[in-house]
Protein backbone atom coordinates (compact mmCIF):
# COMPACT_ATOMS: atom_id res chain seq x y z
CA UNK A 1 0.00 0.00 0.00
CA UNK A 2 1.40 3.40 -0.97
CA UNK A 3 2.01 6.19 1.51
CA UNK A 4 -0.50 8.33 -0.36
CA UNK A 5 -3.10 5.60 0.08
CA UNK A 6 -2.35 5.35 3.81
CA UNK A 7 -2.78 9.10 4.12
CA UNK A 8 -6.17 8.93 2.45
CA UNK A 9 -7.30 6.13 4.77
CA UNK A 10 -6.28 8.22 7.79
CA UNK A 11 -8.24 11.21 6.48
CA UNK A 12 -11.26 8.95 5.95
CA UNK A 13 -10.82 7.79 9.53
CA UNK A 14 -11.12 11.43 10.63
CA UNK A 15 -14.39 11.79 8.72
CA UNK A 16 -15.73 8.57 10.20
CA UNK A 17 -14.85 9.70 13.71
CA UNK A 18 -16.62 13.04 13.27
CA UNK A 19 -19.71 11.30 11.90
CA UNK A 20 -20.05 9.25 15.07
CA UNK A 21 -18.77 11.84 17.58
CA UNK A 22 -20.41 15.13 16.70
CA UNK A 23 -22.32 15.72 19.94
CA UNK A 24 -21.41 18.93 21.81
CA UNK A 25 -19.40 18.85 25.02
CA UNK A 26 -22.18 19.76 27.41
CA UNK A 27 -22.51 20.58 31.10
CA UNK A 28 -24.10 17.71 32.99
CA UNK A 29 -24.94 16.92 36.62
CA UNK A 30 -22.48 14.92 38.68
CA UNK A 31 -22.74 11.37 37.30
CA UNK A 32 -23.09 8.04 39.01
CA UNK A 33 -20.14 5.69 38.77
CA UNK A 34 -21.96 3.72 36.06
CA UNK A 35 -22.65 6.87 34.03
CA UNK A 36 -19.06 8.00 34.37
CA UNK A 37 -17.81 4.55 33.39
CA UNK A 38 -19.72 4.88 30.12
CA UNK A 39 -18.18 8.32 29.53
CA UNK A 40 -14.68 6.94 30.09
CA UNK A 41 -15.41 4.01 27.80
CA UNK A 42 -16.41 6.46 25.03
CA UNK A 43 -13.26 8.49 25.64
CA UNK A 44 -15.17 11.73 25.07
CA UNK A 45 -14.86 14.91 27.16
CA UNK A 46 -17.64 16.13 29.42
CA UNK A 47 -18.20 18.97 31.89
CA UNK A 48 -19.80 18.23 35.26
CA UNK A 49 -21.38 20.82 37.54
CA UNK A 50 -19.78 20.11 40.91
CA UNK A 51 -21.11 23.06 42.89
CA UNK A 52 -22.56 26.56 42.64
CA UNK A 53 -21.83 29.53 44.89
CA UNK A 54 -24.61 32.05 45.51
CA UNK A 55 -25.08 35.12 47.66
CA UNK A 56 -28.23 36.27 49.40
CA UNK A 57 -29.42 39.88 49.68
CA UNK A 58 -27.22 40.38 52.72
CA UNK A 59 -24.09 39.22 50.92
CA UNK A 60 -23.90 35.87 52.72
CA UNK A 61 -22.33 33.12 50.65
CA UNK A 62 -23.80 29.65 50.34
CA UNK A 63 -22.80 26.58 48.35
CA UNK A 64 -25.10 24.11 46.67
CA UNK A 65 -23.42 20.88 45.65
CA UNK A 66 -24.42 17.44 44.51
CA UNK A 67 -25.41 15.19 47.46
CA UNK A 68 -22.73 12.72 46.42
CA UNK A 69 -20.04 15.36 47.00
CA UNK A 70 -19.07 16.75 50.36
CA UNK A 71 -18.80 20.52 50.50
CA UNK A 72 -15.12 21.44 50.63
CA UNK A 73 -13.65 24.62 52.16
CA UNK A 74 -11.95 25.42 48.84
CA UNK A 75 -15.37 25.97 47.26
CA UNK A 76 -15.67 29.25 49.18
CA UNK A 77 -12.02 30.18 49.68
CA UNK A 78 -11.17 33.75 50.59
CA UNK A 79 -7.75 35.18 49.92
CA UNK A 80 -6.98 35.00 53.63
CA UNK A 81 -7.97 31.32 53.72
CA UNK A 82 -5.33 30.55 51.13
CA UNK A 83 -2.71 32.67 52.90
CA UNK A 84 -3.46 30.93 56.20
CA UNK A 85 -2.99 27.53 54.59
CA UNK A 86 0.27 28.16 52.74
CA UNK A 87 2.86 29.64 55.09
CA UNK A 88 6.12 28.54 53.47
CA UNK A 89 7.57 29.53 50.12
CA UNK A 90 6.38 27.70 47.02
CA UNK A 91 7.97 27.05 43.64
CA UNK A 92 6.62 29.38 40.96
CA UNK A 93 7.25 29.38 37.20
CA UNK A 94 8.37 32.67 35.61
CA UNK A 95 8.30 33.58 31.92
CA UNK A 96 8.46 36.85 29.99
CA UNK A 97 5.23 36.16 28.11
CA UNK A 98 3.13 33.61 30.02
CA UNK A 99 4.07 30.78 27.67
CA UNK A 100 5.87 28.19 29.75
CA UNK A 101 6.76 24.85 28.16
CA UNK A 102 6.31 26.24 24.67
CA UNK A 103 8.22 26.96 21.48
CA UNK A 104 10.08 30.28 21.27
CA UNK A 105 12.40 32.02 18.86
CA UNK A 106 15.81 32.81 20.34
CA UNK A 107 18.14 35.35 18.85
CA UNK A 108 20.88 33.59 16.90
CA UNK A 109 18.81 30.45 16.28
CA UNK A 110 16.86 29.95 13.09
CA UNK A 111 14.71 27.15 14.45
CA UNK A 112 12.36 27.47 17.45
CA UNK A 113 13.42 26.10 20.81
CA UNK A 114 11.25 24.45 23.48
CA UNK A 115 11.71 26.53 26.62
CA UNK A 116 10.75 25.48 30.12
CA UNK A 117 10.06 28.31 32.57
CA UNK A 118 12.52 29.69 35.04
CA UNK A 119 11.53 28.81 38.59
CA UNK A 120 11.82 30.81 41.78
CA UNK A 121 10.53 30.49 45.31
CA UNK A 122 8.16 33.03 46.82
CA UNK A 123 5.49 33.21 49.48
CA UNK A 124 1.84 32.80 48.56
CA UNK A 125 1.31 36.42 49.59
CA UNK A 126 3.98 37.58 47.12
CA UNK A 127 2.51 35.44 44.35
CA UNK A 128 -1.02 36.77 44.87
CA UNK A 129 0.28 40.35 44.98
CA UNK A 130 2.01 39.84 41.61
CA UNK A 131 -1.08 38.29 40.07
CA UNK A 132 -3.42 40.99 41.38
CA UNK A 133 -1.22 43.74 39.95
CA UNK A 134 -0.71 42.07 36.56
CA UNK A 135 -1.76 43.89 33.38
CA UNK A 136 -4.63 42.54 31.26
CA UNK A 137 -4.03 39.62 28.94
CA UNK A 138 -4.23 41.95 25.95
CA UNK A 139 -0.81 43.36 26.89
CA UNK A 140 1.69 42.77 24.08
CA UNK A 141 3.77 39.73 25.20
CA UNK A 142 6.65 40.85 22.98
CA UNK A 143 7.03 44.09 24.92
CA UNK A 144 10.29 43.73 26.83
CA UNK A 145 9.06 46.21 29.43
CA UNK A 146 6.09 44.03 30.37
CA UNK A 147 6.38 42.60 33.88
CA UNK A 148 7.26 38.91 34.31
CA UNK A 149 4.44 36.40 34.29
CA UNK A 150 4.22 34.23 37.41
CA UNK A 151 2.35 30.92 37.47
CA UNK A 152 2.18 28.25 40.12
CA UNK A 153 2.14 25.33 37.69
CA UNK A 154 4.46 22.59 38.87
CA UNK A 155 3.12 19.30 37.55
CA UNK A 156 4.80 16.86 39.92
CA UNK A 157 1.68 16.20 42.00
CA UNK A 158 2.52 19.35 43.94
CA UNK A 159 -0.24 18.84 46.49
CA UNK A 160 1.37 15.56 47.58
CA UNK A 161 5.05 16.32 47.02
CA UNK A 162 5.30 19.93 48.21
CA UNK A 163 5.43 20.38 51.97
CA UNK A 164 4.34 24.00 51.61
CA UNK A 165 1.25 23.14 49.56
CA UNK A 166 0.30 19.99 51.48
CA UNK A 167 -2.17 21.80 53.83
CA UNK A 168 -4.37 22.55 50.82
CA UNK A 169 -5.22 18.85 50.52
CA UNK A 170 -7.60 18.98 53.45
CA UNK A 171 -9.56 21.79 51.76
CA UNK A 172 -10.25 19.98 48.47
CA UNK A 173 -11.92 16.68 47.60
CA UNK A 174 -9.46 13.81 48.00
CA UNK A 175 -11.20 12.06 45.11
CA UNK A 176 -14.64 11.99 43.53
CA UNK A 177 -17.20 9.32 44.44
CA UNK A 178 -18.15 8.74 40.81
CA UNK A 179 -14.48 8.39 39.74
CA UNK A 180 -13.01 6.13 42.41
CA UNK A 181 -14.82 2.91 41.36
CA UNK A 182 -13.88 3.59 37.73
CA UNK A 183 -10.39 5.11 37.81
CA UNK A 184 -9.25 4.19 41.34
CA UNK A 185 -7.15 6.78 43.21
CA UNK A 186 -5.36 9.69 41.52
CA UNK A 187 -1.75 9.20 40.48
CA UNK A 188 -1.18 12.94 40.94
CA UNK A 189 -3.03 16.02 42.20
CA UNK A 190 -1.87 19.47 41.11
CA UNK A 191 -2.99 22.99 41.95
CA UNK A 192 -2.65 25.78 39.38
CA UNK A 193 -2.69 29.48 40.33
CA UNK A 194 -2.13 32.16 37.69
CA UNK A 195 -3.57 35.07 35.75
CA UNK A 196 -4.97 35.54 32.26
CA UNK A 197 -1.54 35.99 30.68
CA UNK A 198 -0.54 32.37 31.28
CA UNK A 199 -1.27 30.07 28.33
CA UNK A 200 -0.62 26.35 28.02
CA UNK A 201 0.56 25.23 24.58
CA UNK A 202 -1.05 22.35 22.71
CA UNK A 203 -0.02 18.97 24.08
CA UNK A 204 -1.49 15.72 25.41
CA UNK A 205 -1.06 13.64 28.55
CA UNK A 206 -1.17 9.88 29.17
CA UNK A 207 -3.65 10.36 32.02
CA UNK A 208 -7.37 10.45 32.57
CA UNK A 209 -7.90 13.99 33.85
CA UNK A 210 -10.55 15.52 36.11
CA UNK A 211 -10.01 19.28 36.14
CA UNK A 212 -11.84 21.24 38.87
CA UNK A 213 -11.98 25.04 38.53
CA UNK A 214 -12.18 26.86 41.88
CA UNK A 215 -11.81 30.50 40.76
CA UNK A 216 -12.15 32.11 37.35
CA UNK A 217 -12.44 29.99 34.22
CA UNK A 218 -10.37 27.88 31.82
CA UNK A 219 -10.94 27.80 28.08
CA UNK A 220 -9.76 24.60 26.42
CA UNK A 221 -9.18 24.01 22.73
CA UNK A 222 -9.48 20.24 22.42
CA UNK A 223 -8.49 17.86 19.64
CA UNK A 224 -9.32 14.13 19.76
CA UNK A 225 -6.41 11.68 19.51
CA UNK A 226 -7.56 10.80 16.00
CA UNK A 227 -6.53 14.34 14.91
CA UNK A 228 -2.84 13.51 15.27
CA UNK A 229 -2.25 13.62 11.52
CA UNK A 230 -3.56 17.21 11.38
CA UNK A 231 -1.30 18.59 14.13
CA UNK A 232 2.21 19.23 12.80
CA UNK A 233 5.13 18.57 15.10
CA UNK A 234 8.64 19.94 15.00
CA UNK A 235 11.77 18.31 16.41
CA UNK A 236 13.33 21.00 18.58
CA UNK A 237 16.14 21.64 21.02
CA UNK A 238 15.20 22.21 24.63
CA UNK A 239 16.21 24.89 27.08
CA UNK A 240 15.05 27.03 29.96
CA UNK A 241 14.34 30.67 30.63
CA UNK A 242 16.87 32.38 32.90
CA UNK A 243 15.55 34.93 35.38
CA UNK A 244 17.51 37.44 37.45
CA UNK A 245 15.58 37.92 40.67
CA UNK A 246 17.56 41.01 41.67
CA UNK A 247 16.55 42.95 38.55
CA UNK A 248 13.33 41.01 37.84
CA UNK A 249 14.54 40.58 34.27
CA UNK A 250 15.34 37.75 31.88
CA UNK A 251 18.75 36.99 30.44
CA UNK A 252 19.62 34.75 27.49
CA UNK A 253 17.86 31.38 27.89
CA UNK A 254 20.01 28.39 28.75
CA UNK A 255 19.97 25.62 26.13
CA UNK A 256 20.62 21.99 26.90
CA UNK A 257 24.22 20.97 26.25
CA UNK A 258 23.53 18.33 23.59
CA UNK A 259 22.21 20.00 20.40
CA UNK A 260 21.15 16.61 19.04
CA UNK A 261 18.89 15.93 22.03
CA UNK A 262 15.61 17.08 20.54
CA UNK A 263 11.95 16.49 21.37
CA UNK A 264 8.87 16.57 19.11
CA UNK A 265 6.47 19.42 19.91
CA UNK A 266 3.30 20.62 18.21
CA UNK A 267 4.21 23.69 16.22
CA UNK A 268 0.84 25.39 15.76
CA UNK A 269 -0.93 27.93 17.95
CA UNK A 270 -4.73 27.53 17.72
CA UNK A 271 -5.15 31.19 18.72
CA UNK A 272 -3.87 32.14 15.27
CA UNK A 273 -6.42 32.44 12.43
CA UNK A 274 -7.25 29.01 11.07
CA UNK A 275 -6.53 30.07 7.50
CA UNK A 276 -3.04 31.24 8.51
CA UNK A 277 -2.27 27.89 10.10
CA UNK A 278 -3.66 25.97 7.13
CA UNK A 279 -1.60 27.98 4.67
CA UNK A 280 1.56 26.62 6.35
CA UNK A 281 0.18 23.21 7.38
CA UNK A 282 -2.46 22.09 4.86
CA UNK A 283 -3.58 19.03 6.84
CA UNK A 284 -4.75 21.29 9.66
CA UNK A 285 -7.88 22.02 7.63
CA UNK A 286 -9.00 18.47 8.49
CA UNK A 287 -8.73 19.06 12.25
CA UNK A 288 -11.84 19.35 14.40
CA UNK A 289 -11.04 21.48 17.47
CA UNK A 290 -13.67 21.75 20.17
CA UNK A 291 -13.53 24.97 22.20
CA UNK A 292 -15.11 24.90 25.65
CA UNK A 293 -14.99 27.06 28.77
CA UNK A 294 -14.95 25.46 32.22
CA UNK A 295 -16.23 27.88 34.86
CA UNK A 296 -15.93 28.04 38.63
CA UNK A 297 -17.55 25.02 40.24
CA UNK A 298 -17.26 22.83 37.16
CA UNK A 299 -15.16 19.72 36.46
CA UNK A 300 -13.85 18.88 33.02
CA UNK A 301 -13.38 15.22 32.26
CA UNK A 302 -10.51 15.20 29.77
CA UNK A 303 -9.81 11.69 28.47
CA UNK A 304 -6.24 10.48 28.13
CA UNK A 305 -4.62 11.24 24.80
CA UNK A 306 -6.74 14.28 23.95
CA UNK A 307 -4.69 17.24 22.79
CA UNK A 308 -5.44 20.45 24.64
CA UNK A 309 -4.48 24.11 24.60
CA UNK A 310 -5.53 26.18 27.63
CA UNK A 311 -6.27 29.84 28.28
CA UNK A 312 -7.62 31.22 31.53
CA UNK A 313 -9.44 34.17 33.03
CA UNK A 314 -9.24 35.45 36.59
CA UNK A 315 -12.12 35.25 39.05
CA UNK A 316 -13.25 36.95 42.23
CA UNK A 317 -12.99 36.27 45.93
CA UNK A 318 -16.24 36.13 47.94
CA UNK A 319 -15.78 39.78 48.98
CA UNK A 320 -15.82 40.82 45.32
CA UNK A 321 -12.11 41.56 45.00
CA UNK A 322 -10.24 40.15 42.03
CA UNK A 323 -8.82 36.66 42.45
CA UNK A 324 -6.42 34.70 40.24
CA UNK A 325 -7.55 31.70 38.27
CA UNK A 326 -7.27 28.68 40.59
CA UNK A 327 -7.82 25.07 39.56
CA UNK A 328 -6.99 21.59 40.80
CA UNK A 329 -6.54 18.66 38.47
CA UNK A 330 -6.57 14.96 39.29
CA UNK A 331 -4.53 12.66 37.05
CA UNK A 332 -5.46 8.97 36.91
CA UNK A 333 -3.38 6.37 35.12
CA UNK A 334 -4.88 5.44 31.76
CA UNK A 335 -6.04 1.92 31.04
CA UNK A 336 -3.57 0.11 28.78
CA UNK A 337 -5.72 -3.00 28.47
CA UNK A 338 -7.90 -3.61 25.44
CA UNK A 339 -7.40 -2.12 22.00
CA UNK A 340 -7.59 1.66 22.62
CA UNK A 341 -3.94 2.22 23.55
CA UNK A 342 -2.42 -0.10 20.94
CA UNK A 343 -4.60 1.38 18.21
CA UNK A 344 -3.39 4.86 19.12
CA UNK A 345 0.17 3.59 18.93
CA UNK A 346 -0.52 2.22 15.46
CA UNK A 347 -1.99 5.58 14.44
CA UNK A 348 1.11 7.38 15.75
CA UNK A 349 3.44 5.08 13.76
CA UNK A 350 1.48 5.61 10.56
CA UNK A 351 1.53 9.37 11.01
CA UNK A 352 5.25 9.31 11.76
CA UNK A 353 5.94 7.29 8.63
CA UNK A 354 3.91 9.72 6.51
CA UNK A 355 5.79 12.71 7.87
CA UNK A 356 9.06 11.00 7.06
CA UNK A 357 8.06 10.68 3.41
CA UNK A 358 8.88 14.02 1.83
CA UNK A 359 7.25 13.09 -1.49
CA UNK A 360 3.80 12.63 0.10
CA UNK A 361 1.57 15.66 -0.30
CA UNK A 362 0.22 16.38 3.18
CA UNK A 363 -2.90 18.26 2.15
Amino acid sequence: MSQQSIKQHLLTLLDDYRDFNSSPISVQPIPTAVEFSKQVSKGYPCIYQAYEVTKDQHGNTSVSTDPSLLESPAFTWTKQDLLNLVKDKVEVAVTPNGRADDLAQIEGHEEPVFLAPATIEMTMSELLDHLESSPPSSTDPTNKDSPPVYYLQSQNSNLTTSTALAPIKRHIPANFPFAEPVLSTPEAINIWIGDSRSITSTHRDPYENLYLVLKGSKTFTLYPPIDEITLPTTSVRTGKYTFNTSSSSFTTPTLDDDPTNKIPWISIDPLQPREDITSQHPLYKHSSPRIITVSEGQILYLPSGWYHHVQQECGTWPDGDGAPCIAVNYWYDMDYDGEKYVMRQLLARLVQDLRAEEDVTLA
